[in-house]
Parts: C-alpha cells; structure tokens; sequence
C-alpha cells in the first residue's frame, strides 16, 4: 500500500510526517506565439520554459498535452525556417568566446547549471505565495 515508506520503517498511520511544498513543475517564462515563435527569429520554445496555456500553475497532468502540442509547433516550424538560412563564413571562433566568456565569469563546469531558484523547502513560501496573491487581486 505504501511501499516508499514501508522500505524505510516508517508507518504513516501512526507516526506523523513533515510535508511541506516542492518545486515540481516550472512554468517557464519565454513568450512564444501559436507557432512556438519567440521575439528571436528562429529561435522557437516549448515545455518547460515556456508558460504554455497555463499562466502560472498548470492542472495535473497537462503538461503532456502542452509538450506535444507546442513541440511539434516548435518542431515543425524551426525545421522550415532552417530551409530559408543560409549559412557564410561558418567559424568555431565562437566557441573560443564562449569558453573565454566561462573563465571570465569564474565558471569551471559550464555543464553544472546555476542554482536560480529560491528555497521552497522554508516555511515562509507560503506566506509570500499569499501575499503575492493578495497583491494580483487589488
């Protein structure tokens, strides 16, 4: 019945247990049209990074629905904008840049990604969630 807890020795029916809220699902912010188009020409988005249809929560379950959906947008369109581009001059000069630009920033590892996200194991993001709240409704 409760097997994740049952494999550690805790029976939640008699002891109690610590829950509080976690990030699961990022509702990303880049703007993308019906077409999965970002403000950047040929730079298309879909999943996570994007809001989708859901502003800022999405209900069980539905993203599915938005990483088909605007994927195959992105997919579909990205692939027929690279038909028109035509590429000149192509270099690596700018992967000597772009690791100049790492060492610069102090950066070691450019495969560990920055921790950007607030704590939400703290007892106060619910306070700040309600407040936030209250501040959209006035």
């Amino acid at each position: 019945k409760f097997i994740q807890f049952d494999r550690v020795g805790i029976d939640i029916s008699k002891e109690p247990m610590l829950v509080f809220p976690t990030l699961h699902y990022q509702n990303g912010g880049i703007t993308v049209n019906a077409n999965s188009e970002t403000a950047i020409p040929g730079l298309y988005a879909a999943g996570e990074v994007m809001g989708g249809v859901h502003g800022k929560n999405r209900l069980m379950g539905n993203s599915l629905q938005d990483i088909i959906t605007f994927g195959r947008r992105a997919g579909t369109n990205a692939a027929e904008y690279v038909k028109g581009v035509t590429l000149k001059n192509l270099t690596l000069a700018h992967v000597s840049r772009f690791e100049q630009e790492l060492k610069e920033a102090g950066i070691d590892n450019p495969m560990v990604a920055p921790m950007i996200l607030p704590d939400y194991s703290t007892d106060d993001v619910r306070a700040h969630r309600m407040m936030d709240v209250i501040t959209e409704s006035e």
